[in-house]
């Protein structure tokens, strides 16, 4: 199924029903967004949700899960849609909802996020965390419309931009198509925004390329949107709490690292390397080297990471140059020596 994609300049969901829709969305929205608290009065079954990780945990998701029952159970059909309005977590959650729900309900994306509008959204992934490990129980389930709401997005803080510019930059260093040439990141702050919305549509469409050879994971070509994400998952996991790094920019140091890789393995050329990294630093991505993790967190992690092969072999992303990536078996113990090599361990 193609989904389809709606770029707006007000929020409106012309394509559902609001009496047949559960429409769950970020608490935080009623206060930060102007307007939302009467739009979403339109909906009579709305369930407002605490977005972030602990949204994912499978115990929060059978409590809100049996509070959404109780209150619709009797009523929904086949026939009825879920509504995510939200970042990543809330569209996770909802996503995996729909998915499962009387055995699968019609979905509605709206990202609230850009990190979201970016990626998260695309691609019909769902996901729960399980045991301390993200995103360990999911299915592939795409929704049938996406819809991009303008003044939403440019409304959301500065942090939101910088959150997003590593998911940006992942997707533009595998793409390597015209679009991504001579490409940089604003210096002002207040045109950042709007750098990300006329860049949008051509970041989604590259992210969906990748998904449309290869939908469900099975031939490895979907894996290479992993690209920043196995060392990133590990920075976000040991730093997220204590330094408040985000998703999106652990993503974004991952990048960093998956070059100090390649080039070490010898898939990336030194010269080319070089390039790859002042092309990041021109995104605003550049190393602080104060970020490092331990040797037993950095372990710990890669060993649980959903990537992993077999034994200590995870799929890695290398990449070879702009626009191209491959995907290669690397031994942990092999990535923690090119870590501590690089600076990155403690």
């Amino acid at each position: 199924m193609r989904t389809r994609l709606h770029f707006l300049d007000k929020l409106e969901l012309p394509m559902i029903a609001a009496k047949m829709s559960i429409v769950i969305y970020d608490r935080r929205l009623l206060r930060a967004v102007p307007g939302f608290r009467s739009w979403i009065a339109k909906y009579p079954h709305a369930f407002p949700v605490a977005a972030g990780e602990d949204l994912k945990s499978f115990s929060n998701f059978s409590s809100q899960a049996a509070k959404i029952h109780r209150r619709v159970g009797e009523n929904v059909t086949r026939k009825w849609t879920v509504v995510a309005i939200g970042g990543g977590s809330v569209g996770d959650f909802a996503g995996f909802f729909a998915s499962v729900y009387r055995r699968g309900l019609r979905l509605i994306h709206v990202p609230t996020t850009w990190l979201a509008a970016i990626d998260s959204s695309h691609g019909g992934k769902t996901a729960l965390n399980l045991g301390g490990a993200k995103n360990q129980i999911g299915t592939f389930y795409p929704s049938t419309d996406t819809v991009l709401v303008k003044p939403i997005l440019l409304a959301l803080p500065e942090s939101s931009v910088s959150d997003a510019v590593g998911e940006f930059a992942k997707i533009a260093m595998l793409d390597g198509q015209s679009w991504t040439r001579g490409l940089y990141r604003p210096r002002e702050k207040s045109e950042q925004a709007l750098w990300l919305w006329k860049y949008l549509p051509k970041a989604i469409g590259a992210k969906l390329r990748i998904v449309s050879r290869d939908p469900f994971e099975v031939r490895g070509d979907r894996q290479l949107l992993n690209l920043g994400h196995t060392f990133g998952h590990v920075l976000e996991a040991s730093l997220g709490p204590s330094q408040s790094l985000s998703h999106g920019r652990s993503v974004a140091l991952g990048l960093l690292f998956a070059i100090d890789v390649s080039e070490d393995l010898g898939s990336l050329k030194p010269v080319a390397a070089q390039e790859l990294r002042a092309w990041l630093e021109q995104m605003g991505i550049v190393r602080d080297p104060r970020i490092k993790v331990s040797r037993a967190k950095a372990l710990r992690l890669l060993r649980n990471d959903k990537k992993r092969e077999s034994g200590d072999d995870v799929w890695f992303i290398l990449p070879r140059a702009f626009g191209k990536a491959e995907r290669r078996r690397v031994r942990v113990t092999q990535l923690l020596s090119i870590a501590k090599k690089s600076g990155w361990l403690k």
